[in-house]
């Protein structure tokens, strides 16, 4: 499964400008792979990978603090629409900057040991799910400036929340996994034993 560009139409321009929507781009040819290189022998994908999934964390978890924003001005229904945009403007920016990150982990994916594999594999749907509700909000608010206190609106917004932080927490999950890992082989290696021993 690949997880193709999330797509950006715009930015918010004036205080009469709608928010543009985050839209799948076709699967086909999103994320392709350059022809190998010389270089290519010798890069660390395991290390370049760590960072992309240490940084998807932190966007989930700048994220979740844009949803918990959002969260907050849901329940001042004197707040302008103005300000739930930028937020969800922001959220889209953490949700596009994610989606490019998988999006080159995926085309590496192969070459990542199974722990990566596994984190890229569970990383992708939640991305795509945070996508079509940071999507359906944006949707909302373009068509409905005057009615944010609609429960729909809520919905989309309490799952931004709930699905970032899900992302940030099992990247966090992941990296602790590969600390203990790594700590594990050199105590292994210090007391002379043998994986499996």
């Amino acid at each position: 499964m690949r997880l193709s560009h999330f797509l950006t139409t715009g930015i918010l321009a004036g205080a009469m400008a709608a928010l543009p929507v985050i839209s799948l781009a076709g699967t086909s040819g999103a994320c392709t792979s350059a022809a190998p290189t010389a270089e290519s022998s010798h890069w660390n994908f395991q290390q370049e990978a760590s960072q992309l999934l240490d940084d998807i964390q932190m966007d989930a978890s700048h994220a979740a603090n844009r949803a918990d924003e959002l969260q907050s001005l849901y329940q001042s229904p004197t707040v302008d629409w103005l300000s739930h945009a930028t937020q969800l403007n922001n959220v889209r920016d953490e949700v596009n900057d994610m989606g490019n990150k998988l999006c080159r982990l995926e085309t590496i994916r192969r070459v990542l040991p199974p722990w990566q594999q596994k984190a890229v594999d569970d990383a992708a749907p939640l991305v795509r799910l945070m996508a079509d509700n940071a999507q359906d909000a944006i949707t909302f608010l373009n068509g409905h400036q005057e009615e944010l206190w609609e429960p729909v609106y809520d919905k989309y917004i309490n799952n931004l929340s709930t699905e970032s932080r899900q992302l940030s927490r099992s990247m966090r999950n992941f990296e602790e996994y590969a600390k203990v890992h790594h700590e594990d082989r050199n105590l292994g290696k210090s007391l002379g034993m043998t994986a499996g021993q």
